[in-house]
């Protein structure tokens, strides 16, 4: 009995394993799986450290790569390069983690950008050249630690601006931090394209002592610790430079500048801190000719206005104290004051960037005539990443102002919200404009200058941005013969055309009312005799 049991117990196990729910397997690695994204970014970045290993030795403990949001990231990295002054292969170089970030997460929106940050570097002195090793280890340099090297290239689309930061920190010696931006102007020669100008809107460099003079004064002689006689020696050479070897002579504001320059060195050697030469540049920037930089490089500190400087231009445009008190404020503050703390804090320009507080802080100088455009066009740049909506609503006002880049902001929001919500704020902020568009028409009797308001509540410049009224006008002044009218009426029709059903059913019954209300007007205000010519 007891066999039979256990056979039986076998025979209905079987018959269940053997159904077709039973009978799957673990499941099997689709296409999409092998064709993942990051796996084939991680095969291309393993494909060109494959490509390096022919030129020196490389192994890392970890890679990582998300390309959907343009970063790759390589950790714990040893290098030993080949080279030719390192015959004992004592160069070693060690990486704790290297990262590269691009806008691939939010491709060509408003520029194309690119960052990458070594992180915690160290390479011993046989990977310098063995005179400079000699040096290093003269003064008890036994390795080189770079706490950070980090670049960054970023290009504008709106104004084609393209930019460089470069970061080199030195572990126990010193940092040295550099920024330009610069767009390419194209020039013309009479035989054609000639090199281009450059219009520069930003040029630093500073460099910030912690601990490298000390190490390097160590080795030198005595009297080049000397502050005066190094002074000597760096304005000799900086004046020859400047003369190009005495074939040129040196201006009043390079003298200048080489002296103010000594100053900071001398500053410097006698209490080691920072160097800071700095372009002082208008907004707008200066324009650099292509004969400046190609025959007379030296004229760049005139044409730059180049300053030498003990830290940045950033570091004298931090908010004072006394400006920063209208945060605090029990009475109402000056209104110029408020201003300029709130474009401080959307900027982060001298305070810490506090985008959310602009709206609360500006709300008073809202209901002031004076100041409400300037007021809603810092509100709208506040929400415009929060709350769309809201941002439209105070651009339209800072719009219809004429204040800045308002229009073109209206422009972005209205990408990022419905027709039927952009049509809801227009009216909204129509009911608060008392101007009667009866009275307007009466006071013209020239269909140009219908078409004229038709394109400012059109185009948001100079009027209430409001497709209705902009519609409206269109009507009149294609009823008053104005022969451009026409084309500018279907464009706003195609304002709203391929937009999906609900915002064709919310323009058909708009431009509907709009109809009726402009006929009404037409014949009750006598426009036809008005306009009517011979």
């Amino acid at each position: 009995m007891t066999k039979f049991s256990t056979f039986a117990r076998v025979a209905a196990l079987s018959a269940v394993l053997g159904t077709p729910l039973a009978a799957q397997t673990d499941p099997q690695p689709t296409l999409l799986d092998f064709f993942n994204i990051n796996r084939l970014g991680t095969f291309i970045a393993n494909t060109g450290i494959a490509v390096l290993r022919t030129q020196m030795e490389l192994e890392y403990e970890y890679l990582s790569t998300d390309l959907m949001r343009g970063t790759v990231s390589i950790s714990g990295v040893t290098i030993r390069p080949l080279l030719p002054y390192d015959q004992a292969r004592q160069c070693v170089i060690t990486v704790e983690r290297a990262v590269l970030n691009t806008d691939v997460a939010k491709p060509f929106e408003v520029a194309s950008e690119m960052n990458l940050n070594f992180i915690g570097t160290r390479a011993t002195t046989a990977c310098v050249p063995r005179d400079v090793a000699m040096g290093m280890r003269a003064a008890g340099i036994r390795e080189i630690a770079l706490d950070q090297f980090k670049v960054r290239a970023a290009y504008m689309y709106p104004t084609g601006e393209t930019s460089a930061d470069v970061t080199l920190a030195i572990n126990n010696f010193a940092t040295l931090d550099a920024s330009a931006s610069a767009m390419v102007l194209p020039r013309l020669n009479r035989f054609g394209p000639d090199d281009p100008a450059f219009r520069v809107m930003r040029a630093v460099v500073s460099l910030k002592d912690t601990g490298g003079w000390q190490t390097v004064s160590a080795v030198l002689p005595p009297n080049f610790n000397d502050p005066q006689t190094i002074r000597d020696i760096g304005t000799e050479a900086v004046t020859d430079f400047m003369s190009n070897g005495a074939t040129r002579a040196v201006t009043a504001v390079e003298r200048n500048f080489i002296a103010d320059l000594m100053d900071r060195v001398q500053e410097f050697v006698t209490d080691p801190g920072e160097i800071t030469i700095e372009a002082a540049l208008p907004l707008t920037g200066i324009v650099v000719e292509p004969e400046i930089y190609n025959e007379e490089p030296q004229a760049l500190v005139s044409a730059l206005a180049l300053e030498a400087r003990t830290t940045p231009l950033a570091r004298a445009q931090i908010l004072d104290s006394e400006t920063l008190a209208v945060l605090r404020a029990q009475d109402t503050p000056d209104p110029a004051a408020l201003l300029e703390v709130a474009a401080a804090l959307l900027e982060g320009r001298g305070v810490p960037q506090t985008p959310a507080l602009v709206p609360d802080l500006l709300a008073p100088l809202i209901d002031n005539p004076d100041t409400a455009a300037e007021a809603s066009s810092l509100i709208a740049r506040a929400l415009e990443d929060s709350d769309p909506a809201g941002a439209y609503a105070f651009a339209l006002v800072a719009a219809a102002d004429g204040t800045g880049t308002a229009v073109s902001q209206l422009d972005k929001l209205e990408a990022r919200m419905t027709t039927t919500q952009v049509l809801e704020l227009q009216a909204r902020a129509m009911e608060a404009d008392a101007t009667d568009p009866r009275e307007v028409m009466a006071q013209t009797e020239d269909p140009r200058a219908l078409r004229a308001l038709s394109l400012a509540h059109y185009a948001g410049s100079g009027a209430t941005r409001s497709y209705a009224m902009a519609y409206y006008y269109a009507l009149m002044a294609q009823a008053a013969g104005d022969i451009a009218a026409t084309t500018l009426k279907q464009e706003i029709e195609s304002r709203f055309a391929a937009r999906g059903d609900e915002v064709a059913l919310a323009w058909s019954d708009l431009s509907a009312e709009i109809q009726s209300r402009a006929l009404q007007d037409w014949v009750e205000g006598g426009l036809a005799d008005r306009f009517r010519t011979p």
